[in-house]
């Protein structure tokens, strides 16, 4: 039986910046209601929003995969059940945003906005978890109609205001049907 995939996707850790305490609890307490609710956590498999909510799933008995930049495990958080090494560098997006059922953005910043796009044009449903800074707090200006990116009206971004919430939306946005049409280079599960 296939398990329902919930994307996590947000801010790395990066040498010299610390990621604000709240955006971390906020991304484990993400993690912890995606294992909770039995489905599989996906990100990028390195540090900050994704070690958080890495963490928050396993210790809620749940299951996590990371798309890894790299083309090895060094980077790879302790928290990962399968860490994939891509050597795909950012271009490793692309997997999380086309490849997941859906997605919880938390936080973020221009990694995560290149995310967001790919997901958005490929019709994956979005759950933006505001209050946690970065592009989560700032995209809602950018919006048409407060809920596309764009005038095609490929995926409706949705918000939450708590974790609980945002994984919440997410399980139920796997259920409608996905967009059609797009590149033909992005057909497949998630485009068609």
């Amino acid at each position: 039986m296939r398990k329902t995939t919930i994307g996590v996707i947000g801010n790395a850790s990066r040498p010299g910046v610390e990621l604000e305490p709240q955006l971390l609890a906020a991304a484990a307490e993400v993690g912890r209601h995606i294992a909770e609710a039995g489905a599989v956590l996906v990100n990028g498999g390195t540090g900050g929003v994704m070690e958080s909510s890495s963490k928050g799933a396993q210790e809620a008995g749940g299951f996590v995969i990371g798309f890894l930049p790299q083309a090895d495990l060094s980077h790879a958080n302790p928290h990962l059940d399968v860490a994939l090494p891509t050597g795909m560098g950012t271009m490793r997006n692309i997997l999380t945003a086309r490849c997941c059922d859906a997605l919880i953005m938390v936080g973020g910043g221009i990694g995560t906005l290149n995310e967001l796009t790919v997901a958005y044009d490929v019709g994956t449903p979005v759950i933006v978890l505001r209050g946690t800074g970065g592009w989560s707090d700032r995209i809602v200006h950018s919006l048409i109609d407060g809920r596309w990116l764009d005038e095609r009206k490929v995926a409706e971004l949705e918000f939450a205001d708590d974790p609980a919430t945002a994984v919440a939306r997410a399980l139920e946005a796997t259920s409608r049907p996905r967009r059609t049409g797009g590149l033909t280079a992005h057909t497949g599960h998630a485009g068609a």
